[in-house]
């Protein structure tokens, strides 16, 4: 497996030191990003920086949340929750891990 599957499906995969896939990542998808709620990103709204903080380097540009996002975040987390509970704690880390 690949990172930029592994960034797709969130399915466990090794942790590379170097950074080159997940650029290749942020450049294929616009490095441009709504808010990940309820399994979908949003629309770009209100953006702002994302910078690297070794280099200084913009990564990406991302919305800002409005209260409104929050609002939409906490229902689908609230959703979300039961599913998640069912889980095995080695099944929520390696979700902790894919995201990481």
């Amino acid at each position: 497996m690949n990172i930029p599957e592994i960034f797709k499906n969130l399915d466990f995969g090794p942790a590379p030191e170097a950074s080159q896939s997940a650029n290749e990542w942020l450049e294929a998808e616009g490095r441009t990003f709504g808010h990940f709620i309820g399994g979908t990103f949003t629309k770009p709204a209100s953006l702002f920086a994302t910078c690297n903080p070794a280099s200084e380097e913009e990564l990406a540009r991302i919305s800002n949340g409005s209260t409104a996002d929050v609002d939409k975040a906490v229902a689908a987390a609230r959703k979300a929750l039961p599913a998640w509970q069912a889980l095995s704690g080695f099944d929520r880390a390696r979700f902790l891990y894919a995201l990481a």
